[in-house]
């Protein structure tokens, strides 16, 4: 069949197959760039394979608490938790499903990880470009999901993981409401509150004051003559409150009435109150409130760091006489100011510019409410004006940059004055602010110049600079942390129920430990191992059967003391293992000595030392001393 076509059919099917090519152009464009996202995480996930692992400290309580409550033990009462209780109960049902081992777990950490990375691409992508959000999304692969000290394969908490994965759905739900204005996302990410408010409840908060915020910036910078109704803000908060009620009240309603206040309340401390003295110290650390003064200093030192950047990317990027004399005055301002910070706080800072979060996010926050209020305020001008609005909530325009700002911000109140560049925390609290970070140097900073300097030519360079800074520094990392990983961990451990890789700091003395209790001791036997350890136990399928995984300082109370030496003898453990875990973090150092001295004496009094696996040259070595070191007790006859 011919067809014939007139001039303007032509110039209709020309237009029709050029947009087709450009979809068919932007559809490989699109696959490349998810293509080098996984590339990079499958990359990072073989070069790390199996080592993701730093037995003893949290690792125990993670593997071996799902198993316990398997076997008819009960979450509170008969194993002491501090955290909600989705996460273990939902691990107890994947060991149910697919046996107890440690793979079980890597691989929900590995599906979490690849849930992680996709939010963050789609949350990016308000924000940047494609190509720019692939390349926020590979920075938040290497240095949150597989930095090795805090990965997040083996997260120092699973209730931490499963809730980091719910809050920024939640985040992505509310970017999606902000844009269409259906329901639908607001009673998803009720929903998603809900399961991080019995999982780890700060995640659940931060979440939560993100949805609020957005609700409220609707409300309140909408043009005055068209403003929204309070009743349907209202209606919005109770399309989130709702869901996640739903949710959180019959689960911690059942709580209630099966174990008494006192036990979730103040022995457990499920609302974070009662808390001893050592977790209060532990968390005013972490917040840097120990030393609000000290950290404030750290905080402008990361500035210096982060303004040392900007300045460079700037000299790179435009040689123009002028410019390049005030970029240069700026860097060499930033290091001298670093150099004279670095003098103060000493080893207390490690240079990163993480730790002025804070104060970057809250000039976002104060830059966008400043800009919708201008908006709003123009807005309404046109309407008075007679000119039609087609929008009346386009005052508002897009929020995207505001809220992802509004949910970074909230994520790090644990972590307000010190915020970490890594460790057990970070993967969890940075990855939006990483997404911040790169609009940092790929929007407001080229914007900033466009207006000082009005040359475009300037901007384009700063703009590419910028980006291989980024992407140097991604190389960089990922290269470094490989060669830390297969470096560091490098003493493979096979044991019943896992196959790892341990840190070579560690990893002997453990293996040696494993190998012990395969032979003096049988599957199911119950051993203990103190003040933490209980992998050991998992990985050999022997049981613990104290109610306290984690012996903290405080955390124990006189009468739970006795309780766990009854405990000891009514079980007729033939084996404890003093493990050397310091608790420095928590105020005292020494289970035994330092804390805990009753039941320490206890154990020293009806057992003997039969073994020490460990790098020390000391004889009978403490916990403390240099050297890492497995003390094997036997009970006496």
């Amino acid at each position: 069949m011919t067809h014939v076509f007139s001039r303007q059919d032509d110039g209709s099917a020309m237009e029709l197959h050029s947009q087709e090519k450009s979809n068919s152009t932007n559809r490989k464009k699109f696959a490349w760039l998810q293509a080098t996202i996984l590339i990079v995480f499958a990359a990072m996930l073989a070069v790390s394979w199996r080592r993701w692992t730093s037995p003893i400290a949290d690792s125990g309580r993670e593997m071996d608490l799902p198993i316990r409550l398997l076997n008819g033990e009960w979450l509170y009462r008969d194993v002491h938790h501090i955290y909600p209780p989705l996460a273990p109960y939902l691990n107890a049902v994947m060991y149910r499903i697919f046996g107890a081992h440690l793979d079980v777990l890597h691989a929900s950490g590995i599906a979490c990880s690849a849930i992680l990375a996709v939010l963050c691409y789609r949350i990016a992508r308000r924000l940047l470009t494609p190509g720019e959000a692939a390349i926020a999304t590979t920075a938040i692969i290497v240095f949150c999901i597989f930095k090795p000290a805090g990965n997040l394969i083996q997260p120092y908490s699973f209730a931490a993981l499963y809730a980091c994965v719910c809050s920024l759905a939640v985040l992505l739900l509310n970017l999606r409401y902000s844009e269409t204005r259906r329901k639908r996302e607001l009673i998803l990410a009720g929903i998603l509150i809900g399961l991080a408010a019995i999982t780890k409840q700060e995640f659940a908060l931060a979440a939560a004051a993100t949805v609020a915020s957005t609700l409220l910036i609707q409300r309140f910078f909408s043009p005055k003559s068209q403003s929204l109704n309070l009743k349907y803000c209202l209606a919005d908060l109770l399309s989130v409150a709702a869901p996640a009620a739903l949710i959180v009240l019959p689960v911690y309603g059942w709580l209630f009435a099966k174990f008494d206040w006192q036990m979730l309340v103040e022995d457990c401390h499920l609302f974070y109150t009662h808390l001893p003295p050592s977790l209060v110290l532990y968390n005013a650390q972490r917040t840097g409130l120990d030393r609000p003064w000290l950290s404030l200093t750290q905080m402008l030192g990361a500035a210096a760091v982060a303004f040392a950047a900007l300045s460079f990317v700037v000299m790179l990027g435009d040689r123009r006489r002028m410019i390049l004399k005030w970029s240069s005055l700026s860097l060499a301002g930033s290091f001298a100011a670093i150099f004279f910070i670095k003098q103060v706080v000493g080893n207390q800072w490690d240079g990163s510019p993480l730790r002025a979060l804070p104060v970057l996010l809250l000039a976002i926050i104060g830059g966008e409410l400043w800009r919708m209020r201008k908006n709003e305020k123009e807005t309404e001008r046109q309407i008075n004006a007679g000119k039609e609005i087609r929008n009346p909530q386009s005052a508002i325009r897009n929020p995207a940059l505001f809220i992802i700002a509004v949910y970074s911000f909230a994520i790090l109140a644990r972590v307000a004055l010190r915020v970490p560049s890594g460790g057990a925390f970070g993967g969890f609290f940075l990855p939006t602010s990483l997404i911040l970070f790169c609009y940092l140097f790929w929007r407001i900073l080229p914007d900033a110049i466009l207006r000082w300097t009005e040359d475009e030519l300037s901007v384009r360079r700063v703009l590419v600079f910028g980006r291989a800074l980024l992407v140097v520094t991604i190389l960089a990392g990922a290269v470094t942390f490989g060669i830390r990983y297969r470096k560091n961990f490098d003493v493979e451990i096979r044991a019943e129920r896992g196959h790892l890789f341990a840190p070579r700091v560690t990893g002997n003395e453990i293996r040696a430990a494993l190998e012990f209790l395969r032979e003096f001791t049988q599957p199911n036997e119950i051993i203990a191992v103190l003040p933490e350890g209980n992998d050991l136990a998992f990985l050999t399928e022997r049981r613990i059967s104290l109610r306290h995984q984690i012996l903290i300082p405080g955390l124990m109370s006189d009468e739970d003391e006795l309780k766990a030496i009854g405990r000891l003898q009514q079980d007729s453990v033939r084996y404890v293992l003093i493990v050397n875990r310091p608790m420095r973090e928590f105020g005292q150092e020494a289970f035994g000595r330092d804390f805990y001295t009753r039941l320490g004496r206890w154990i020293e009094a009806n057992y003997r030392v039969v073994k020490v696996f460990g790098s020390t040259q000391i004889s009978d070595p403490q916990i403390g001393d240099s050297g890492f070191f497995i003390k094997i007790f036997e009970r006496r006859e």
